[in-house]
């Protein structure tokens, strides 16, 4: 077979693609269930297209997959504590051939707040929600994700204080997770402001704290089928 510079290319070209189309990012939350709010328009901050995973839990990266938090979202999402807070994936765009995320990728996901004030540094963070793996359905979080076009609903928690809030959301992908450093997180941020809560005082965590590598949800192989998962990080809150 002839190799040439240019079979050469289009084969990385290829192999390049597969990557990409591979990963997921956050484009766009909503207090009513909508998939259609302008993409990026509550999420801090916002890069289009910058859908590649952070490798290191410990990385300035795993905040909100960004190297700083200096940038604030365009707007800010109202939302009644108690109601669903809607969040929705995808590979590149919204089109609907886009379809969240690899079949491949499978993993969990979470959801975290913290108040606005804190820029999400130190011990400021509560988890809201996690789905991992349901041994009933053998489905992942992820497989539910693309069977859902990328749409997750979370209910916002009534006993905590009214204010803005920054919401992490987060999908791990454990395809390559057999060895140190092979899962892939996928974070992102969003700005909500809430309204209708009572008082709380959920417990906080530092969000560069919450896993290790060596974590037995973290370092997993599941590549040869799993019967059940350990949910790593923190437990969701509840009053």
């Amino acid at each position: 077979m002839l190799f040439t510079h240019t079979s050469g290319y289009l084969l990385a070209l290829v192999a390049y693609i597969r990557v990409v189309t591979a990963h997921t990012n956050l484009f766009s939350v909503s207090s009513d269930g909508s998939t259609t709010n302008p993409t990026g328009l509550y999420i801090r901050p916002y890069y289009q297209h910058h859908n590649s995973p952070v490798r290191d839990p410990k990385s300035p990266l795993f905040l909100c997959r960004s190297e700083g938090m200096t940038t604030g979202a365009a707007k800010i999402l109202p939302i009644v504590a108690g109601n669903d807070l809607t969040v929705v994936w995808h590979h590149n765009n919204v089109s609907p051939p886009d379809d969240t995320i690899s079949p491949s990728h499978r993993g969990p996901c979470f959801v975290y707040m913290a108040p606005m004030e804190s820029n999400g540094q130190g011990y400021s963070w509560f988890k809201i929600y996690e789905q991992g793996y349901d041994p009933a359905t053998k489905l992942w979080c992820t497989d539910v994700l693309r069977e859902n076009h990328g749409k997750l609903s979370v209910k916002i928690p009534t006993q905590i204080n009214n204010g803005e809030y920054l919401v992490r959301t987060e999908i791990i992908a454990l395809h390559d997770a057999g060895t140190i450093g092979g899962a892939q997180f996928y974070p992102n941020c969003a700005q909500i402001t809430v309204t209708g809560a009572t008082s709380g005082s959920p417990e906080l965590y530092d969000i560069s704290e919450v896993y290790n590598a060596t974590d037995p949800g973290i370092l997993i192989n599941v590549r040869r089928g799993v019967s059940s998962y350990k949910i790593p990080g923190p437990p969701v809150y509840s009053p």
